[in-house]
């Protein structure tokens, strides 16, 4: 049997490994954001850095020229190194032309008017603890009673439900527990009705009893006796269980189905939900531009201000440090915003020539693309195309699309100039003109989509199927 020891030792060991700095993981941070996202990051930066400022419309000119000799010059690759920290743009003269690059010849103050300029925002939306708690004081309770009502609302989940049991509610509630049974009662009576229930099929019942059926109601048995089996689509067996036809099944749970089994969805954040476009493709003449939809943003400078410190024989060298590090921190946040808008515009512009088809006829015309096909025509890393199209949207004349939407498999076989996309719409198309008292299988729907010139498995089939959220034959059927 061979002896096995066991040592420690010391080795030093050289590799070579990629290191992000913190300033290329801004920089990529910057480029992932949505553009919303965006406009909270330079709002906040611009309240953070004193060395940023907000230009006129007369600097904005004169920015726009250098702009116009400094991108002749390709920007530094997002995987590159930016310069170090302690080379020569420490010195303090360094510094000093620098602000003069970025601040002209001239150092007065930039251009303010009396306003602050507009800038869109999504509105601010009540979340629902704010929109119940404005009903609880609008009914002038009792004290003790009040403090348990609010108790209850926030112990509601984000479905507008009550997740814990009532004696568990009592147990953690320091006052009186009789009053938490009538405090979860009140809650029961404010709007959206349906809040405060124990479960999904209890707010259908509070909803089904606010419509005026009564318990002894087809649909209120459904929900009470049968509410897994609705889901499943068993439609039959609640049929036969409950002694009428199926036909008759089928048009409750479709009264059923108009119904919220989570109340509180509705008030779900939804501060990204505002849609506005990045890229804005229009038709001139006879082909199609990409536009980068930069507007809303606010055009950022280096202030010259902030240079007296430099200038001023009596600044201490730890407040000239701290105008050298603010600076630096400046000039990154403002190159890596231009490299974002920069990066966006040339896959904007790509995706416009790449896509004309679709721009001009619609779906038929989507042809596949992948992220390394853009990164091959660019120039660029596979990653930085994913992190640059994330949350990023594109208007054109078939509407607003997420950018993601213009990227898609081919389709396998012999047709690979067909997008997955065109597939599903097509796939799509054929489930909605079905007959719906004899739904298609996933085989019956190869051989359609056969028939329009896919040919596709039935196991894709089933999986596009799924992407898309599109229940089985079985559970498609109406009676």
């Amino acid at each position: 049997m061979p002896d096995f020891k066991l040592s420690q030792n010391l080795r030093m060991v050289q590799t070579q490994k990629l290191a992000l700095t913190q300033r290329i993981r801004q920089a990529l941070e910057i480029l992932q954001v949505p553009s919303l996202d965006l406009e909270n990051l330079i709002k906040q930066e611009l309240q953070e850095n004193p060395l940023l400022e907000q230009s006129g419309p007369e600097d904005r000119k004169a920015d726009e020229k250098n702009d116009g000799d400094e991108n002749r010059e390709r920007e530094e690759p997002w995987d590159e190194e930016p310069s170090r920290s302690d080379s020569k743009e420490d010195d303090t003269l360094d510094i000093l032309r620098k602000l003069d690059e970025h601040s002209g010849d001239n150092f007065s103050e930039p251009y303010r008017g009396d306003d602050e300029p507009w800038i869109r925002e999504p509105p601010s939306e009540s979340t629902l603890y704010e929109y119940l708690l404005k009903q609880v004081w609008s009914i002038m309770l009792p004290g003790d009673i009040e403090e348990a009502v609010v108790y209850i609302v926030y112990s509601l989940d984000r479905h507008g439900l009550l997740s814990l049991p009532i004696f568990e509610l009592q147990s953690a509630w320091e006052g009186n527990p009789d009053l938490i049974v009538q405090a979860i009662e009140i809650v029961r009576t404010l709007e959206p009705t349906g809040v405060g229930a124990l479960s999904a099929s209890g707010a259908l019942e509070m909803q089904l009893e606010e419509l005026g059926y009564e318990h002894d109601s087809l649909e209120y048995r459904i929900v009470a006796e049968h509410f897994s089996e609705i889901a499943e689509r068993k439609i039959k067996d609640i049929a036969a269980a409950e002694g009428v036809s199926a036909h008759r099944i089928q048009e409750a749970v479709d009264r059923i189905s108009v119904l919220n089994p989570w109340p509180g969805n509705e008030f779900t954040s939804s501060a990204n939900t505002a849609v506005i476009p990045d890229i804005i493709i229009v038709k001139i003449e006879d082909h199609f531009e990409a536009i980068l939809n930069d507007n809303r943003f606010p055009h950022l400078m280096i202030s010259a201000r902030n240079r007296r410190i430099l200038e001023s024989p009596g600044t201490s060298s730890k407040e000239k440090e701290y105008v050298k590090n603010k600076f630096r921190k400046a000039s990154w946040f403002i190159k890596a915003i231009r490299q974002r808008q920069e990066t966006v515009t040339r896959i904007g512009e790509f995706i416009t020539d790449y896509q004309k088809d679709y721009f001009e006829w619609g779906i038929e015309g989507l042809r596949p693309l992948t992220l390394q096909i853009v990164a091959d025509a660019l120039g660029y890393n596979q990653s930085t195309i994913s992190r640059a199209i994330n949350g990023k949207y594109v208007q054109s004349p078939k509407g607003i699309h997420e950018m993601r939407f213009f990227f898609s498999r081919a389709l396998p076989g012999e047709r690979g100039d067909v997008s997955s996309r065109t597939v599903k719409d097509e796939l799509r198309k054929i489930i909605e003109t079905e007959d719906k008292s004899k739904p298609l299988s996933d085989t019956k729907l190869v051989l359609a989509l056969e028939a329009a010139g896919m040919k596709v498995k039935r196991r894709t089939v089933a999986n596009y199927r799924l992407e898309m959220d599109i229940p089985s034959a079985r559970k498609r059927k109406r009676y």
